[in-house]
């Protein structure tokens, strides 16, 4: 017999950014972000999932308002009394610097809900009976630099990681030797690993990441190590243990634009695992592109010319559903067009075409640094000077009748050199 488990974490609830309001003011996205939950949970209802297990960072915020908490734990209990072992270990977004202060999930510990259990201690371990099978989990909550003073304070600063992580491989390994073999063993944490690919997460970290190197994990008896706080989603060892970042379930902004989004469904036995990535339905993030260095006539008028046919490609190519879509667009041209250029008119356009329309971008480059070549400066003949600019320019430099133009402007030149 085997246990089946559903990985996720970063579930973020409470993120507000692109966002249209909603009649009960908590905003679309943070109803996007619990839609995506409730996929999860139908997944675990239609497949014989036995455990839920939760890496951190449930909230945006370590203290989360009513609502949000409620909507949460509504959620949570409801899964949990349909049996359903639902296993927590809190993140950064989570937790306290300071163990003092109660996190937003302490709650069920506090009133013993049955077939819920938080796991908010460093290295905590439990064995688990589930449906007449043994799982031991062993949490790693996120790892504060402030609770490792008094176990790793060296005498040079530089050193602080090195032995926080000497730390972590020793407790880890003594925890695991002590275990019985015939007990499948989980890690289950909520930190960074040095070989982790990182995004969106730099943005909102909450104090300072202390970073574990992947070795550290590589131990025998662990069968898989669970992993939150990274939101890409990613295996950093396939086997022996497995090692993965389920990633965020819903994106957080443009940097996961382009990120599978989902969660890791996983079946565990004393001597086999195996794991797969399960996409789940989310909000598609587009960023939209444009060059716009020449506009003779309406700029708007062009450069909405030009985001239909982008959103047009989009479309045909990526079967993309851009209506409902979070989009942000990216110009890139010259000060002078900027400065002709109405955004109010773009705006407009853009909001009638999308779900949400992020802010504009508008990325400047003057024609002087763009087209400057190498060789050619104020005292260059301008006839030589003319011809380089051709062969350089990206939109002349496949000119056909090159040598007619530069014989035109010669002649032109000369003409006006003798009056």
């Amino acid at each position: 017999m085997s246990i089946r488990g559903v990985h996720t974490a970063d579930l973020h609830f409470g993120v507000t950014t692109y966002s249209k309001e909603t009649p009960d003011g908590l905003g679309s996205r943070v109803h996007d972000f619990f839609r995506t939950f409730d996929r999860i949970l139908e997944y675990i209802r239609q497949n014989h999932i036995d455990l839920l297990l939760i890496t951190g960072d449930i909230f945006k915020d370590r203290e989360p308002n009513s609502t949000l908490r409620n909507m949460f734990y509504k959620r949570v209990v409801e899964i949990a009394k349909e049996g359903i072992l639902v296993v927590i270990v809190p993140g950064n977004h989570d937790m306290h610097p300071f163990e003092a202060k109660h996190h937003s999930v302490k709650v069920f510990e506090i009133f013993e809900q049955e077939n819920i259990v938080v796991m908010d201690k460093l290295f905590e371990t439990k064995v688990f009976d589930i449906k007449g099978e043994r799982l031991r989990v062993i949490a790693v909550p996120y790892l504060y630099l402030e609770r490792f003073i008094d176990k790793t304070i060296p005498e040079k600063i530089e050193q602080i990681e090195q032995n926080i992580a000497n730390f972590f491989e020793e407790r880890l390994a003594e925890i695991l030797d002590s275990c019985e073999d015939d007990i499948p063993t989980i890690l289950a944490g909520h930190f960074t690993v040095n070989e982790a690919e990182v995004g969106s997460e730099r943005m909102i970290m909450v104090g300072k990441d202390v970073k574990v190197p992947l070795s550290v994990l590589l131990h025998p008896k662990l069968r898989f190590v669970a992993l939150g706080h990274i939101h890409k989603p990613q295996i950093l060892n396939s086997k022996d243990p497995a090692i993965v970042y389920c990633g965020s379930p819903d994106r957080i902004d443009f940097s996961e634009a382009q990120d599978q989004k989902g969660f890791v469904v996983f079946e565990i036995e004393k001597e086999n695992f195996w794991f797969e990535f399960k996409p789940v339905v989310v909000r598609p993030f587009y960023q939209l592109e444009i060059d716009l260095y020449e506009a003779n006539g309406d700029v708007e008028k062009i450069l909405i010319s030009e985001i239909d046919k982008k959103i047009k490609s989009l479309e045909e190519n990526s079967s993309a559903n851009v209506k409902a879509s979070v989009v942000k667009l990216i110009i890139r041209t010259q000060s002078l067009l900027k400065e002709r250029l109405n955004l109010t008119k773009v705006e407009e356009y853009l909001k009638d075409m999308c779900f949400i329309l992020a802010p504009i971008e508008i990325e400047v480059t003057d024609a002087k640094k763009d087209f400057r070549i190498i060789e050619v400066d104020e005292k260059s003949d301008p006839i030589l000077a003319f011809e380089r600019f051709l062969s350089a320019s990206p939109k002349y430099k496949d000119i056909k009748n090159k040598n007619e133009v530069v014989a035109t402007f010669k002649s032109l030149f000369e003409e006006a050199q003798s009056d």
